[in-house]
């Protein structure tokens, strides 16, 4: 594990002290019976993916304080989201006062639950159905799918690292904690898996994915022989594991599983046709189970998705200054869509911006998704590696690499790329290029170049927007 019995009495010091602080700052933000949930849900939020990392092979000192930390910013950030939606807006835990989606969501569940809420219609049953399943355990309460989305959120963080540490041609432990370390530096990412929304569940299920994808010939060199078999079973129980969640929880995403699949057996030559076909079979079958328990979303809808039909054009509406220069895109022909695709995908990658519209009040809530500095300039490690060194380990590896950035174009295609929180899914998978790349050319001039010239044009870029916004 990397550490010493001196290190492990640091590390559980460090962690009383961080439950003794989430103690604190709930006893004095909720009630005392409320607080002493809180702390006891997020206590066990943190110690179970705790638990899973200290198992795992590439476990360090260094990734478990990644943890710790990452766990008390989430830990922050799903206090105050609770207190806002409860006292802080003269509601009470059973009954919180929450917008659009996680409204929907919590009253779906109530629904269910008691019939005390009136039924609203929700696309994907998911997650519904998980704050369904915590309140027949531990009641009713606005605290249990907080704390899990928490768990969650620190599960892919995990998972990142074994991500990292099962694809790197470096150090395995090191990319690992670097890869965790990157993930949890991502504040949007982190904002939006500590609130009532399913993204912490899609995090999850995308990372499984990436996981269960990985090329057998990466691993070659790692696996014995006698455990390969037993190692392409394991990749497919992951990857089905990730299929099925990702149906449950946003089934339109698993449609993209397709085209990935396709890639990287078409990157292989269809050597190894079976194991595709394999997946493929696996996909079309969770596929066809999330649509076919999917509220009012159907092969019809999806296409619509597409084509910008049956509202599209009212729920991903463009703003301001970007409206006017896009116009009518979602009535446009494909054509002029593909030429508008550059600028989407461009607005897709950069907002929310790191600054408030005018007119809107001070909080962590508004404030955390914008802490995007770290994205701005990981992301620019991101483009380096598709730019330089994606195709030196083969076409099957930048097959398997490149997926997620073909996801992220058809995102942007079909939403104009007004909705950025539907790319953090992905980040797991780019942080884990991003510490691969930092730790093979950090030192190159080549590198250095291209980041310096990457940072003078992101500036711009957003000096530019916050200018003519």
């Amino acid at each position: 594990m990397g550490t010493t019995r001196q290190h492990i009495t640091w590390l559980i010091g460090a962690e009383v002290l961080a439950l003794l602080l989430v103690a604190g700052v709930t006893a004095v933000s909720y009630p005392v019976v409320q607080a002493a949930k809180m702390t006891v849900a997020l206590a066990v939020a943190y110690a179970v993916p705790r638990w899973a990392y200290g198992r795992s092979d590439h476990a360090t000192l260094a990734g478990h304080g990644v943890l710790l930390v990452a766990a008390l910013w989430l830990a922050v950030i799903a206090i105050s989201f609770v207190h806002h939606a409860t006292l802080g807006s003269g509601a009470s835990f059973a009954m919180p006062q929450l917008y659009n989606d996680a409204a929907n969501y919590y009253d779906w569940a109530l629904a269910h639950y008691d019939g005390s809420a009136v039924e609203p219609t929700v696309t994907f049953w998911g997650y519904p159905v998980i704050i369904l399943a915590l309140w027949h355990v531990l009641g009713v309460s606005i605290i249990w799918p907080v704390a899990a989305n928490v768990m969650i959120t620190l599960f892919t963080i995990v998972l990142t690292g074994k991500l990292a540490s099962r694809v790197a041609c470096v150090q395995h432990a090191r990319v690992a904690t670097l890869a965790m370390a990157l993930l949890a530096m991502m504040a949007f990412f982190m904002s939006q898996g500590a609130g009532m929304l399913k993204e912490s569940w899609a995090y999850l299920a995308i990372t499984l994915i990436a996981y269960g994808l990985v090329p057998q010939e990466v691993n070659r060199s790692k696996v014995k022989t006698r455990d390969s078999e037993w190692s392409i079973v394991h990749s497919a129980l992951v990857f089905a594991l990730g299929c099925l969640l990702l149906a449950a929880i946003r089934a339109k995403y698993v449609n993209f599983l397709f085209i990935g699949i396709v890639m990287m057996a078409a990157a292989g030559k269809f050597r190894q046709w079976r194991y595709y076909v394999a997946r493929f079979s696996i996909t079309r079958v969770c596929w066809w189970r999330g649509m076919a328990v999917a509220d009012h979303y159907t092969v019809v809808q999806q296409v619509n998705n597409v084509t910008g039909e049956n509202g599209m054009a009212t729920i991903f509406a463009p703003e301001g200054v970007y409206q006017r220069i896009l116009g009518d895109y979602f009535h446009y022909p494909v054509w002029k869509k593909l030429l508008y695709l550059p600028l989407a995908c461009g607005v897709q990658w950069i907002i929310p911006f790191p600054w408030l519209p005018s007119g809107d009040g001070l909080s962590l809530l508004s404030i955390a998704p914008r802490l995007r500095l770290g994205w701005y300039l990981l992301s620019g490690v991101v483009l380096y590696f598709y730019l330089f060194r994606s195709w030196r380990h083969g076409w099957l590896w930048a097959a398997w690499a490149w997926f997620p950035m073909v996801c992220y174009v058809g995102i942007a295609y079909m939403t104009a790329g007004t909705v950025s929180r539907y790319i953090l899914a992905f980040q797991p998978w780019w942080m884990t290029l991003a510490a691969i790349t930092l730790l093979t050319s950090c030192r190159q001039r080549s590198f250095a170049l291209f980041m310096l010239a990457y940072t003078i044009a992101i500036a711009t870029l957003l000096l530019t927007c916050y200018l003519i916004m």
